[in-house]
């Protein structure tokens, strides 16, 4: 088996906007109205993964817990901010409540995976950096969609919520089946990509190996790793996320907020 990578060069990467050239053509065929989306997407891509490109290359270049550490400082930040903007709340300090959650539950799960599992010594950038940003990513998918959900099943279930804490409930009794419900959508989306890994996709990190040359059994031990290890991130960043934030809907004489949640569209 040859581990010799393929390049891809300008005139290859010219070849790949042409992909983009033909959807954006067909959009226009149908009359979707996605072309100005299309395009925008493509050239956003485009220069974002360039650019990550590069100073991802430097930092492994030069190898340092300083580089290391700041990169995914950055990552983390911009994670917790594009979470705080997605989840659409508007709550008091929200972008930090989501950064110092993802920094967490990141950091405890990579630093299991590198010192324990892989038995990684010192910063190396070339494991620190791929986990990290895979790992991120997952938690902030997993924190934003169990606090659309929260937020959502409480405006919905307001009359419920209220009922059971005039009844003598705490906030913690009356909230209780609305984070369970809220972390267990946030789950979903892992737990069928465990269900069909290896028979209905080929993921990321396994196909992106066995193109660089990594025996395809090795790929998928890493794709195990990594796929388990996002279970368990997606998991605590929700229910980190889904208990501090439910706080955040209740007075502190447990009445219920109307004016920090969400507003249903076509509801009353």
């Amino acid at each position: 088996m040859s581990n010799t990578v393929i390049p891809i060069g300008v005139e290859a990467v010219a070849w790949l906007v042409l992909l983009m050239g033909v959807a954006i053509a067909l959009s226009l065929v149908l009359r979707l109205r996605l072309a100005r989306d299309l395009a925008w997407g493509t050239a956003r891509s485009t220069v974002q993964l360039g650019t990550v490109g590069f100073a991802i290359g430097w930092v492994f270049q030069q190898n340092t817990w300083y580089g290391v550490l700041g990169l995914l400082a950055l990552m983390t930040l911009i994670a917790g901010v594009t979470a705080s903007r997605r989840s659409g709340l508007r709550l008091p300090w929200l972008p930090l409540l989501f950064t110092v959650v993802l920094a967490a539950v990141t950091a405890l799960v990579m630093a299991y995976l590198t010192q324990v599992v892989l038995g990684v010594r010192g910063w190396e950038a070339r494991y620190w950096i791929p986990l990290g940003g895979m790992l991120l990513g997952n938690a902030m998918n997993a924190a934003t969609l169990a606090a659309e959900r929260l937020a959502g099943d409480l405006r919905r279930s307001a009359r419920d919520v209220e009922v059971r804490l005039a009844l003598g409930a705490s906030v913690e009794q009356a909230a209780h089946p609305l984070r369970r419900a809220a972390i267990r959508a946030a789950l979903m989306p892992s737990i069928n990509g465990m269900l069909t890994v290896g028979v209905v996709t080929l993921p990321g990190m396994m196909t992106g190996q066995m193109l660089g040359g990594t025996d395809p059994f090795q790929a998928a031990m890493y794709q195990l790793m990594i796929l388990f290890a996002i279970v368990l991130c997606a998991l605590l960043a929700a229910s980190a996320s889904v208990y501090l934030l439910s706080r955040r809907f209740f007075t502190p004489h447990a009445q219920l907020r109307h004016d920090r949640l969400p507003v249903i569209e076509g509801g009353g």
